[in-house]
């Protein structure tokens, strides 16, 4: 059987890559739990490694682009191109707008209008800032409560990450969220293109 791994610069991509990986190449195994590299640094200085990798596994790698352009960001952190079996995608701006694409599920799961949420979150430019704002208008509580910071709504709460990773895994839509991104739509794309043989 194919098997690909996935590593991701947080806990939230390695969500998304998993789920990716499921909607994308449904037969393929995962042999290791998801990489959480905890910081877009790490993830870079071991970008080396990660495609030795490729020799053994398919890889996707994910990160965030934080408002860098994507053809810069490959060009500087893939100067010699990838190998075959690694993918190297970026969310733009932040992997938190992937999660945010799949805009009626999101909006059942964190209690919002689906109205409220903007229909290109590609162009969000802080979509951690957009989830906390939908999240502090939540009609349930325990979203109200715990994804925002008490202490200051503008930042995330001890309940951010637990709440949108386990929405992630259990609710979100890779197909359905790809309409309402395209950097997403290329992710889709390109892990469609791997083949078992390669």
């Amino acid at each position: 059987m194919a098997s690909i791994v996935v590593i991701g610069e947080d806990e939230l991509c390695c969500a998304l890559g998993t789920r990716l990986v499921q909607h994308c190449l449904p037969n393929w195994e995962m042999p290791l739990a998801p990489i959480d590299t905890k910081g877009v640094t790490k993830l870079h200085a071991s970008l080396g490694r990660y495609q030795d990798l490729a020799r053994v596994h398919h890889v996707l790698c994910m990160a965030d682009t934080d408002g860098h352009c994507v053809i810069d960001l490959l060009g500087r952190w893939l100067p010699n191109g990838a190998p075959d079996r690694f993918v190297l995608r970026f969310a733009v701006n932040e992997a938190d707008a992937w999660a945010l694409a799949d805009r009626a599920t999101f909006a059942e799961s964190f209690g919002v209008a689906q109205a409220t949420i903007p229909r290109d979150v590609d162009a969000i430019a802080d979509a951690k800032r957009e989830v906390l704002r939908l999240a502090a208008r939540s009609s349930k509580r325990l979203i109200r409560d715990e994804v925002p910071s008490p202490r200051d709504p503008s930042k995330p709460g001890s309940g951010y990450n637990a709440h949108l990773c386990g929405f992630v895994r259990n609710h979100w839509r890779a197909g359905v969220a790809a309409e309402s991104s395209q950097s997403l739509t290329r992710a889709v794309a390109a892990l469609k293109r791997f083949q078992p043989s390669d």
